[in-house]
């Protein structure tokens, strides 16, 4: 990481930073020989063998990249990479434009441009995977990008694909393994590469495929709410639920086979991978089409493991070890019906008594003895049957094959109606509840962590709603935080639309309650600063809160500082034309010095964060009222009035 006070790097001066990718970092930066604007990626030299074996590969992948980037004009130019200050570098052309993670943050991408782009990046791999060349006397034949994800693919400025990081291809040989994580993304992870680190052609189609469902449909094809589980649906070999409509049958067929769980299924090219998408977006008959989709969705297991997850397979309850799932009525009849034993003794006890009233009384017990066997036989059965019920119920859900939020709450509802609470249901209650609170920390994380992206009011509703639900099913004080958070958004966003003083109120209790119940969290710190400073236009409170969203281990970006930028210039304004009520008396100077301080403060938040947002333009309007404040200083001074 560049120490703040070193901006320049060889011949390249710093402008910004752009990004992070595996062990390097990524700035945009001005070749100060010739002018040029490029991309810079860095990596600071270390003596660790990581450290050591990232930089060999980076340096051998750039030069392979612009080696491709000759042949294909999707790929990045290299403009040279080196040594300098204590970094290795590699200087790319800088593609301004938006990647495709950007873009899909809006929802699904339209059906023919999200084809046009899988077209487009599966003749970059084709051509890459095809690639003959010779580098310091060793010849390769063919090379794999690696990380084919949303945030490497980059619509440029006039529309084209552009392909990125090539370097991160590692200028692996196709025989060569790695091991499982080292340099890909998961979520794009093939079960190979998870299980062996195999990465290939095939790697590299998978990728594509992830992307392409995530860009029809605005989801992955596996999602869970952590990495460690997410690796374990992918290397299960469970192929993913098709493509929801309005997802068209022959592209979902396509899908379908580049995701198959048996690589031998799937497109064994880039090339035939991209004509079924381009036989697709020409209308015309696609190969995976005319193809036996059980087969090709079948779970698949490696010939060598079959045995032994044979083997291991427990059964579950209800269920014989051979197998065969027990059939809950038959395991109520068997409950009730009683054996041959037990015939004999029914007719010995109901053989008549000498005493009248002795045989009544045993008519009685057996008739009570005989009620209990059955009701406690049809208790046991209705518990296994919501036993069972909630284990499918749990397994539907992690397996992806129930992925709507509504229809989970609709199964859990009627699963768990009368008894919510009950220890049959503890599995199937922990999953539906992460599964809530996951959709309702989504929203939250976005509003966090994402500057560039708003969140809008219903979106918040939604996220209400999730936790609402994650709080009905299992109640604690971190869920009845979240709940609190979203109802002060809300409120927040009400208030200030409506410039209601009740909503903003209610915004401002619901934030505090929120922060009590969600002590290590800065997420209630920063909900309240927007209330103070754009609800209640209170600017000293709204940097109290960020101070204490700071503490919270929160670091102030972009959009805090204009915050800050925008309360003080409000402040300011307000200052200013309120100092008009007193012109020519001695509180004026008092009160415009104060406007202009708030001015300067501004000036240097948004200076600060250029070109973020709108701040040059906030620049130039502060720079004015700066004006004219300091020309009615200078008057005051001189006597004038």
């Amino acid at each position: 990481m560049i120490a703040p006070a070193s901006r320049k790097i060889g011949k390249y001066e710093i402008v910004r930073k752009l990004g992070r990718g595996g062990m390097a970092d990524v700035y945009l930066a001005q070749d100060r020989e010739n002018g040029s604007t490029v991309a810079l990626k860095l990596i600071e030299h270390a003596s660790d063998a990581d450290t050591t074996a990232a930089i060999e590969a980076e340096r051998r992948g750039a030069e392979l990249q612009a080696h491709l980037a000759a042949i294909d004009p999707r790929v990045v130019r290299v403009y040279g990479c080196g040594d300098a200050d204590g970094f290795f570098f590699v200087a790319m052309e800088y593609i301004d434009g938006q990647d495709l993670a950007e873009l899909m943050r809006r929802g699904p991408l339209a059906l023919g441009f999200a084809t046009d782009v899988a077209i487009a990046v599966a003749k970059t791999l084709d051509n890459a995977h095809n690639l003959e060349i010779v580098i310091d006397g060793k010849s390769f034949r063919g090379v794999v990008h690696g990380d084919i994800k949303p945030k490497n693919i980059r619509i440029d400025a006039r529309g084209e694909v552009r392909v990125l990081d090539f370097g991160i291809a590692k200028a692996l040989s196709m025989s060569r393994r790695l091991t499982r994580n080292e340099f890909g993304s998961v979520p794009y992870a093939s079960p190979e590469r998870l299980d062996l680190g195999q990465v290939n052609v095939g790697s590299d189609l998978w990728s594509l495929a992830v992307m392409l469902h995530e860009m029809v449909t605005g989801m992955q094809p596996y999602h869970a709410e952590n990495t460690e589980r997410l690796e374990r649906m992918i290397r299960s070999r469970i192929a993913p639920p098709p493509a929801p409509d309005p997802c068209p049958e022959p592209l979902r067929r396509i899908l379908i086979k580049s995701m198959a769980p048996n690589p031998d299924l799937r497109y064994p090219s880039a090339r035939e991978f991209g004509a079924d998408l381009a036989a697709f977006q020409a209308g015309t008959p696609v190969a995976a089409v005319s193809e036996d989709l059980d087969a090709t969705r079948r779970t698949f297991r490696p010939r060598e493991n079959a045995a032994g997850e044979e083997t291991r397979r427990t059964a579950l309850p209800g269920e014989p070890a051979g197998g065969r799932q027990a059939d809950p009525g038959e395991e109520t009849r068997r409950s009730a019906r009683p054996g041959p034993a037990d015939a004999t003794r029914q007719t010995k006890l109901a053989a008549p008594p000498r005493s009248g009233a002795y045989g009544v009384t045993i008519k009685v017990l057996l008739f009570l003895l005989l009620a209990g066997v059955l009701y406690g036989g049809w208790v046991l059965a209705s518990n296994y049957l919501l036993y069972q019920h909630g284990q499918q119920l749990a397994r539907e859900v992690e397996a992806e094959q129930l992925t709507d939020l509504d229809q989970i709450w609709a199964r859990w509802t009627e699963l768990s109606k009368g008894n919510p609470s009950s220890f049959l249901l503890h599995g199937p209650r922990k999953v539906v509840k992460q599964k809530f609170v996951a959709a309702a920390d989504h929203v939250i994380d976005t509003y966090r962590n994402n500057e560039s992206q708003l969140v809008y009011e219903k979106e918040w509703e939604r996220a209400r709603t999730m936790a609402a639900r994650a709080l009905a099913i299992d109640p604690d004080d971190s869920v009845r935080g979240r709940l609190r958070l979203c109802e002060g958004h809300l409120a927040r966003i009400n208030g200030t639309s409506h410039r209601s003083a009740q909503e903003l109120s209610l915004a401002v209790e619901k934030f505090d309650e929120a922060q009590k119940l969600l002590p290590k969290s800065p997420d209630p710190e920063l909900g309240l600063a927007r209330v103070y400073v754009y609800g209640l236009k209170d600017i000293d409170k709204g940097y109290e809160a960020l101070q204490r969203a700071q503490k919270r281990g929160y670091p102030l970006g972009n959009r805090e500082k204009s915050l800050l930028a925008d309360g003080y210039r409000d402040r300011a304004d307000r200052l200013w034309w309120d100092s008009r009520n007193v012109r020519g008396l001695p509180p004026e100077k008092d009160q415009i010095q104060r406007a202009a301080d708030d001015f300067k403060r501004a000036e240097e938040l948004y200076q600060g964060i250029s070109p973020w947002g709108k701040s040059i333009v906030n620049v130039v309007r502060v720079r004015l009222s700066l004006e004219s404040v300091n020309f009615r200083l200078q008057q005051i001074e001189s006597g004038a009035h």
